[in-house]
């Protein structure tokens, strides 16, 4: 089962990350505003980008809609269990940059492995610890190994090339559709978020 694989080597590097190790992401910049899914072509390469904090075309805020209307059911975590995100992959924070939350992926679809960028239907749902002990959907995960990836240019949705993670050995890219981030809706890392107990 490769989804599991990848979900579990995933899970395994989360697990290691705690509130006290910080893993260094790279900031998101802007750049077409293709919202279909993409694929992996060309030779490989790994690329750093740069911050947008404001995107205001009408494509961006059209998708980052449509993602928080699709997605709005699993405000309630069994839902998204019962939907098929049902695989935990652990809780993810940095003490400088801020809280991100749980991870939830798929078991019965290979999301991860498939080298496919699809912005209604993300590799992984976060769920943020909430300072009550609760937890609250709050973004989408975008997750691509570098080893499905071999197009030069990063994979990108809404415009917003993925950042080169290369602590989890993938391009990544968070939208916060549903816990404001005043470091930006596309940036890993939410300083409003609470950090992982």
């Amino acid at each position: 089962m490769k989804s599991l694989g990848v979900s579990l080597t995933f899970a395994l590097f989360l697990i290691g990350c705690s509130s006290d190790t910080p893993v260094s992401p790279s900031s998101l910049a802007g750049g077409n505003t293709d919202m279909a899914a993409t694929t992996a072509s060309g030779p490989a390469g790994h690329h750093h980008a740069t911050n947008t904090s404001a995107l205001s075309s009408a494509d961006v805020h059209k998708g980052i809609a449509e993602v928080r209307r699709l997605l709005a059911p699993f405000h309630n975590l069994d839902k998204a269990i019962e939907y098929g995100y049902d695989t935990p992959v652990g809780c993810v924070s940095d003490p400088v940059r801020g809280g991100m939350g749980y991870h939830y992926g798929r078991s019965d679809r290979d999301l991860v492995g498939d080298g496919v960028v699809n912005l209604l239907e993300p590799e992984f749902l976060v769920y943020s610890p909430t300072t009550d002990g609760q937890m609250r959907l709050s973004a989408v995960d975008y997750f691509v190994p570098f080893s499905t990836w071999s197009n030069p240019e990063p994979p990108s949705l809404l415009g917003v090339p993925f950042a080169a993670e290369e602590g989890f050995n993938a391009w990544v890219l968070h939208i916060w559709a549903f816990w404001p981030n005043p470091a930006g809706i596309f940036e890993n890392y939410n300083p409003a978020v609470p950090l992982c107990p």
